[in-house]
């Protein structure tokens, strides 16, 4: 008979393995973190919801409409835009608006909710949402007012046209949250001769919102 000799493994025998397969046995943490950022996204993609969160800008804008148009698949299932956003570009801000009621056009409801705040633009995306499906946090802020833009200098024309310009943005917001908000526009261009920020329950009021909730999708 023959005698078997049994050792046990020295741990330094790993050294002996070809870093290509060493590398194989070690978990790619990078790859985790993808992995749950597929996860989260397809969720919301599911759940049909939407963050616009920060400066409202036309890189943001386009990437807003482009969520918006691909749920716009003809089924009519609600959509979900949560809103966190010291507000931006008229022009940006207005062109989503455009899409949102596009949208409640076509019998889509498109639920608004505030988290944190919504001030200037973002506060008349948050009013464009459906009536009834308006939200805001308990603790957030609302915050409307004239259009306006920072002067870096210019020749006086130059300077009337813009007046002109701020005055029709401004004269667009009136109007529009006259309309969604009930109030005529005339008390509404009264408000937004200063920044007027509002609790979620003076906001309710004013008719910007209809339900101070945590609503999660």
């Amino acid at each position: 008979q023959q005698n078997v000799v049994v050792t046990e493994p020295d741990e330094n025998d790993i050294n002996d393995i070809p870093p290509e397969e060493q590398e194989g046995q070690q978990v790619n943490l990078g790859e985790i973190g993808n992995y749950f950022d597929v996860v989260r996204n397809n969720y919301f993609e599911a759940q049909r919801v939407i963050f616009l969160v920060g400066h409202i800008s036309w890189e943001m804008g386009i990437h807003i409409i482009q969520k918006l148009s691909f749920y716009d698949d003809g089924t009519k299932k609600p959509i979900t835009i949560y809103i966190s956003s010291p507000g931006g570009e008229c022009d940006v801000g207005f062109a989503i608006v455009d899409c949102i009621n596009e949208l409640k056009r076509k019998g889509v409801e498109v639920q608004t909710i505030c988290i944190g705040s919504c001030s200037s633009m973002a506060s008349v995306i948050l009013a464009s949402g459906t009536i009834g499906k308006r939200f805001a946090f308990p603790s957030s802020r609302i915050m409307i007012h004239q259009a306006g833009i920072e002067l870096t200098g210019g020749k006086l024309d130059d300077i009337a046209n813009t007046t002109k310009e701020l005055q029709y943005w401004t004269d667009l917001t009136a109007k529009y949250i006259s309309k969604v908000s009930g109030k005529k526009v005339k008390e509404v261009e009264k408000e937004l001769c200063y920044d007027n920020y509002m609790t979620p329950s003076e906001a309710k009021k004013f008719g910007i919102i209809d339900k101070i909730d945590v609503v999660l999708a």
